[in-house]
């Protein structure tokens, strides 16, 4: 499966998270969460985007979770970043949802903040 990302700078962003466990959708428990890292480069310390993913954002319609980026949160430099997701459960241990994947922003020619 490909789970590379590529979304255009400054733009806002929708995709679904399907979680299987085995052959059933995994659905989050109350205490758990989902959480998106986007780094420039996988070893670096510091986050460029942080997004936690709560248990609400599920939607029974597409048996997914929503994962949302704004505009602010794609108005990144054009280029390769790196993001992972992992499922954080209620004892705070840790797991692979998806591993180190790359994240493409490509150059958008109509900018928000330039004005018309």
């Amino acid at each position: 499966m490909n789970n590379i990302i590529r979304l255009a700078q400054n733009r806002a962003y929708k995709t679904g998270l399907r979680i299987k466990d085995g052959e059933e959708d995994y659905i989050l428990a109350e205490n758990e969460y989902l959480v998106l890292g986007i780094k420039k480069y996988a070893y670096y310390n510091g986050y460029i985007l942080k997004k936690t993913i709560y248990p609400q954002a599920y939607d029974y319609d597409i048996n997914a979770y929503i994962v949302t980026l704004s505009t602010d949160e794609t108005n990144l430099e054009p280029g390769t970043y790196f993001y992972d997701i992992a499922l954080v459960r209620g004892d705070n241990e840790m797991e692979k949802i998806i591993g180190c994947t790359e994240f493409e922003v490509i150059r958008s020619v109509v900018r928000r903040d330039e004005q018309c």
